[in-house]
């Protein structure tokens, strides 16, 4: 009798860390797409916001299709909106998290390609780009040597003010 139970406690202790170590992979993995739900919604609350805000809106934001814009010439309220909408997420540094935005003709295939704001303005019709970028690190790292890796969301919208 006694012999069964330590053989049943070897075997536990054999077969424990593999059970302990597929349930953390399970957290891990439910984590990584929690995030990158996040960062969907949060380049799609920011598209959002740079369309709503266009050429005729009161403040607009990004560049405009006559003159300067004296409200928010580079888009920063639209960053603003999108780390507001990546809560769960915009407690790491700046280094893990960036926002691309950038506004392009509706014609335009690629308006990811295009380099700095893009070559269009927030006018009726144009489109609004926003990317969004994370570096995950997973917390099982400090266990194992798991890199990191890049996350990212992006959504693409049409100026309609």
């Amino acid at each position: 009798m006694e012999r069964s139970r330590g053989q049943a406690l070897v075997e536990f202790a054999l077969v424990a860390p593999l059970l302990i170590l597929l349930l953390l992979s399970i957290i891990e993995f439910g984590r990584a797409v929690y995030y990158i739900q996040m960062l969907d919604n949060a380049a799609r609350e920011g598209a959002r916001y740079a369309i709503v805000h266009g050429a005729a809106s009161g403040c607009p934001s990004g560049p405009m299709p006559t003159g300067p814009n004296a409200c928010d010439p580079g888009g920063a309220y639209v960053e603003d909106t999108v780390k507001r909408y990546a809560i769960a997420i915009i407690d790491s540094n700046d280094a893990a998290f960036t926002v691309v935005r950038k506004w392009c003709p509706r014609d335009e295939p690629d308006c990811a390609s295009q380099a700095g704001l893009g070559n269009g303005d927030n006018g009726r019709g144009q489109q609004a780009y926003v990317e969004v970028h994370y570096t995950f690190h997973s917390f099982l790292s400090t266990y194992l040597p798991i890199p990191t890796f890049n996350l990212t969301g992006r959504t693409t919208l049409v100026v309609n003010h």
